[in-house]
């Protein structure tokens, strides 16, 4: 039986007259990395705050493992909160940063702890002072030593955040909000300031950890290539709505809108009128007709999406189910793969993604060119 640890049942989110979610309903599966994917300002580190408590929707229930907790304060949210800057403390050690969510839950330090283990807590400035005094209990200090192994930063207790790498500090972040052990981690846009080659290593360990910790986490990225690489499940946003979720193969291969097909990766769109005739489906374009798979819910006015790597040039592209004469217009050498401008007779232009396999195959601006594909390689989009 299929759990979830977040459901969403129509969330909508407004500042003024500003609609910044509307209307979201989403089930996140236990154990689960999940992607709120899309372009800045689409309502999806909104919908994360949400969450988190940091946000109270406008209409619409958050539920936690099965609890409502729209009215529950964050501190008191089974969650944790990765922010895009980390919003490490600069005046306390990495330990002392690491502990801090155990300090705020209670945990007991070295002068109060009971013989029971349960801590006089005292609030938040009782634990905001003994952490700045630098006390705390054995439990804690084990917590963070196995937090920081997690992390691969073990013996950094001591260190300063302002000695730290950007990575580092990322790690450091991670490591305080998995220490207290949450049920959904939540992560708004953290690799965003490291450098490209950092933020791919990153990506790749974020996913181990997730795996092997088992723990929910909830992702906010506006990078595809992120969003494709992390993730169980990728939920795309456009303009407050959720335009699709699935996994990272039905985003990519399998687009539902205009908008997911452009925004995830790189596509070719071509609009026309789609008919069905004997030898299969049709869309008539200024003049051509491509054959596109059945659609059963296509009629009349309709888009398809045909991938740049999907494309064939040359001989390879004979014998398939759309083949055109055209002409290559611009190209650009990239080592192992060629990318190329072509235009069809109606005027359309397409771009098209060649592995280098034989430097000798290689196309050249000016040449005419036959350009085909399968018709299984295209997608009708009918919203």
């Amino acid at each position: 039986m299929v759990s979830y640890d977040v459901r969403l049942d129509g969330i909508t989110k407004r500042f003024d007259d500003v609609v910044a979610v509307d209307d979201v309903s989403l089930d996140i599966e236990a154990g689960k990395f999940l992607t709120l994917l899309g372009p800045s300002g689409c309502g999806k580190t909104t919908l994360l705050r949400c969450i988190d408590g940091f946000e109270t929707p406008t209409s619409g229930d958050v539920f936690i493992r099965g609890e409502r907790v729209n009215d529950i304060p964050p501190f008191e949210r089974d969650t944790s909160m990765v922010f895009q800057s980390y919003a490490l403390f600069p005046h306390m050690t990495v330990g002392e940063n690491i502990s801090f969510g155990l300090e705020m839950q209670g945990f007991p330090d070295r002068d109060q702890a009971t013989d029971g283990g349960v801590a006089t807590n005292g609030g938040f400035g009782a634990a905001f002072k003994r952490l700045v005094s630098r006390t705390g209990s054995e439990e804690i200090d084990a917590r963070v030593a196995e937090a920081l192994e997690l992390v691969e930063l073990p013996d950094y207790q001591e260190r300063k955040v302002s000695e730290l790498s950007g990575g580092q500090q990322q790690r450091v972040a991670l490591a305080r909000a998995l220490i207290t052990q949450p049920t959904v981690l939540l992560l708004d846009e953290p690799l965003g300031a490291l450098d490209l080659k950092l933020r791919k290593n990153m990506q790749v360990e974020l996913k181990n950890l997730q795996k092997e910790l088992d723990t929910t986490f909830v992702y906010v990225t506006h990078d595809q290539e992120e969003a494709l690489t992390m993730s169980d499940q990728i939920a795309v946003m456009n303009d407050g709505h959720l335009e699709q979720l699935g996994s990272a193969t039905e985003i990519y291969e399998e687009p539902e809108t205009e908008f997911v097909a452009d925004f995830i990766g790189e596509t070719n769109l071509l609009r026309g009128s789609y008919t069905e005739t004997p030898d299969g489906a049709v869309v008539e374009c200024n003049g051509l007709s491509f054959r596109v798979p059945h659609e059963p819910d296509a009629d009349g006015e309709v888009s398809f999406a045909v991938r740049p790597e999907k494309i064939r040039l040359g001989k390879d592209a004979r014998g398939l189910d759309n083949v055109f004469e055209a002409d290559v217009t611009d190209e650009i050498y990239k080592g192992n793969l060629g990318k190329f401008v072509v235009d069809l007779p109606n005027g359309q232009r397409l771009t098209v993604d060649m592995q280098i396999t034989d430097r000798s195959k290689y196309f050249s601006t000016g040449q005419n060119v036959a350009v085909g594909w399968s018709a299984d390689n295209a997608v009708v989009l009918t919203r």
